[in-house]
């Protein structure tokens, strides 16, 4: 049968098969319709006998034809499969690209550095110090020691463990004459 031709039958089919609700029934349709207006259930007995199916062959039939329907089914969900892998694998590939690319573009940033610089001489000639600061991580803070200066540390700390920044040391006290006023 063509194809296209079978395709003439799907609306009368259908309605069958909406009215009945299910595939066991309409099956029960379908070979109820071939037993009470076909010969498809008739056995030829005798060979002068003109309508019905040598014993087996009704039987052989349906399931032959259920045979290639099935594996037309097989085949499209083969088919199905590997297109749904082929796009899948298409999106991979894509993403991937997406991600060399951005990798490609992307420029090395360097590792941004503040310098700050401290002078902190007093009357009595106290040390100089330039400190770098770099962003929090595993690096150390690198400090630099002016020329002349000594590294002094602090009560209770312990030689060589990173300072922190503390208050500014204070300003030597001014005297006012009585008559200026602060703003």
């Amino acid at each position: 049968m063509d194809p296209g031709a079978a395709e003439l039958y799907d609306q009368a089919l259908l309605g069958i098969l909406q009215h009945v609700g299910n595939v066991q029934d309409f099956l029960r349709v379908l070979f109820g319709f071939l037993y009470r207006k076909t010969d498809f259930y008739r056995l030829l007995r005798h060979p002068s006998d003109r309508m019905g199916f040598p014993p087996g062959a009704a039987q052989a039939l349906v399931l032959q034809v259920f045979k290639t329907f099935d594996h037309m089914a097989r085949q499209d969900d083969e088919k199905r499969r590997q297109e749904l892998e082929e796009k899948i694998r298409r999106k991979e590939e894509e993403e991937a690209k997406i991600v060399s690319a951005a990798t490609a573009e992307k420029e090395p940033v360097p590792v941004p550095v503040q310098e700050i610089e401290i002078d902190s001489t007093t009357e009595l000639g106290g040390r100089q110090e330039v400190e770098k600061v770099q962003p929090p991580g595993p690096q150390a803070t690198v400090k630099e020691m002016a020329p002349g200066s000594e590294e002094a540390v602090a009560p209770g700390a312990v030689a060589g463990a990173a300072e922190i920044p503390g208050e500014p040391p204070a300003l030597p006290s001014i005297s006012l004459p009585n008559n200026l006023q602060l703003l």
